[in-house]
Parts: structure tokens; sequence; C-alpha cells
């Protein structure tokens, strides 16, 4: 899609608060910062006020935060439009939100979600082939014979504090069970989850977590929490499951360098009654409770941004 485009807003905002939007371009984008139109969808009003770029919020590529802030207070239930100006009129793409007396603000009393899965990439370098002509033409299977299982710790906005969160900037610092800082993640918290990975397992992962308002710029910062490891499965360098890889491989038009026999074998199966998948996609992962399930060439695209930071960690 071209020119500026709204992609994330609140649902509520608060009587007093402000309004936030997330806009992005990556084609033919137009000079200067996008201007937002918020307009009282029960009057036709456009409703006046000021607005600026999100502050402490680090440049994110083609995204920006923007802040629109009202002259006067919004009206409760009232439903208003979020546009942006100098859109071409036959161009629906516009937002919505309600303002509401009763949206709580009072984002430290939500927990934030936590989870902690152990995902895979090829330890080694993997070996690729393409599949047969099909509809969708052809697709690369990529196999290696060793994979590194690494910890990936993942925070989200539960949704209770969804709304609420839209008025803050939020910083989550994650730390190592002794309390050293390992990173530091700071984003508009009505926006998109922050992770972490972690090579090797740890009893549990810890984070700390400060927001401040972009109303007033009071925070409000939370007490470290931790989460246990629990079941999430063991890290470290693995041999690759070839009954998980190996049919994929069967696909292909010819075997990828150093799996022939995988390749062969798969082939057998497939002229002795086994059964293709069909559709356009070449799946090879396991259920989505292990953490595991990446697929054949997501995992040969994940192996290069991997490789270094290993390296580094051993």
């Amino acid at each position: 899609m071209s020119g500026d485009s709204l992609t994330a807003v609140p649902r509520t905002v608060p009587l007093d608060g402000v309004v936030v939007a997330r806009v992005r371009c990556d084609v033919d984008c137009p000079e200067g910062t996008p201007v937002l139109v918020v307009k009282d969808k029960e009057t036709g009003e456009v409703v006046a006020g000021t607005q600026e770029l999100a502050a402490d919020l680090p440049a994110a590529g083609p995204e920006s935060v923007l802040v629109f802030r009202p002259a006067a207070p919004l009206t409760d239930g009232h439903t208003y439009s979020i546009s942006l100006e100098g859109q071409d009129p036959s161009d629906s793409r516009e937002a919505e939100f309600r303002a509401s007396a009763d949206l709580g603000l009072d984002v430290g009393a939500h927990a934030m979600v936590a989870s902690v899965s152990v995902q895979e990439s090829w330890y080694d370098t993997p070996s690729c082939c393409e599949t047969a002509m099909s509809p969708c033409g052809t697709e690369q299977v990529c196999v290696g014979k060793e994979v590194e299982r690494y910890v990936v710790f993942r925070l989200h906005n539960s949704e209770a504090a969804l709304d609420g969160a839209g008025q803050y900037v939020q910083t989550v610092t994650f730390l190592s069970p002794d309390g050293a800082e390992l990173d530091k993640q700071t984003a508009w918290s009505r926006g998109r989850p922050v992770e972490h990975m972690y090579m090797d397992a740890a009893p549990e992962y810890c984070y700390e977590v400060t927001y401040k308002s972009l109303i007033d710029g009071a925070t409000i910062e939370k007490e470290r929490t931790c989460v246990p490891h629990g079941d999430a499965g063991a890290t470290g360098v693995f041999p690759t499951d070839m009954e998980v890889y190996g049919p994929s491989l069967g696909k292909c038009s010819a075997p990828p360098q150093g799996f022939e026999d995988v390749w062969c074998a798969a082939r057998k199966d497939c002229e002795t009654g086994g059964s293709e998948s069909e559709g356009c996609s070449v799946s090879a992962g396991r259920g989505a409770s292990s953490g595991w399930a990446l697929s054949a060439v997501g995992l040969a695209l994940a192996l290069a941004g991997r490789v270094g930071r290993r390296r580094n960690r051993r």
C-alpha cells in the first residue's frame, strides 16, 4: 500500500486523554510528518487540538507514533474517527474510537501476559532444494543436520489493560535471575508484544516495567516479576529429527546435498502410497504446544540472525 496509513489506534480514549495513532509508510511517502484529523461522528465537527510525535520512543523505520491533544475534553459516549490529512476522499482508510469516562488508567493494576517457549534454528548451514512445479510455483525446502533450541521470553499487555495502556509509553527491562540488566525495550504500550532471546535455559526469567504517561509525563514503576521456565523444554544443540523434516524433502525434484538417503526414502514412501500434503505451503514442524513449530524455510531465514549472536554467547 502506498502513502501513509494508520496501523494502530486505541479503541477507547479517556475524556481528558490523548489520541494516539501509529502511522506507517512503505512506498510513495509524502514529505513531513503525517497530520491526524479527529472528527466527532455524532456532530460531524472536526476536533481542535495539537499534535506531536510520541516522546521517548526510538525511531522505528517507516513507522511513527503520533499524539493528538484535544483542545477540550472529549464527549462521553461519542464515537470519533481518525484519518490522515490530505488523503484522497475516495480512500476509506480511517479508524474509530470511543470516548469514555470509565476507562481505567491504572495500567499497573494489570499484570503483563508472559510466555516462555523453546524455539529452534539450524545450528549448521542448511542444504536446500526446490519442490516440483505446482500451481503456486516452486518452493524451497531447507534442512540441516543439527538444530539449536533457545528460549524466547515474550510479554504483552493483557486484554484488560490495552485501552488504558494506550495512554502510556512502556519500557520493559529484561533481567537475569541475579538482577543484571540484559535488554531494555521502549514502545507505545498499546502496540506490539516485546520479547527477549536466551540461548541457555534458566530457572526463571525476570523483567521490570515502567509506564510513562503521554498525558502528563507521570510514571508508574512496577516491581520486578519473574516467570519460571517450567516445562518449556531443553535448550542446546540436537540432531535434526528426520521423521519430521524427511517427508518434506520428498517433494523436492532433486535431493539437497548431504541428504540423498533421506530424500530417496521419502520418495519411496510417496511411491508406495504415502500421501503428500496439499496446498501451497511445505509444512515441517512440531505441534504448537512444544514451541518448536517453525517451518523449514523459516528456520533457514532465521539462521543468519541467530548465528552471530550464538557464537558471541558461547
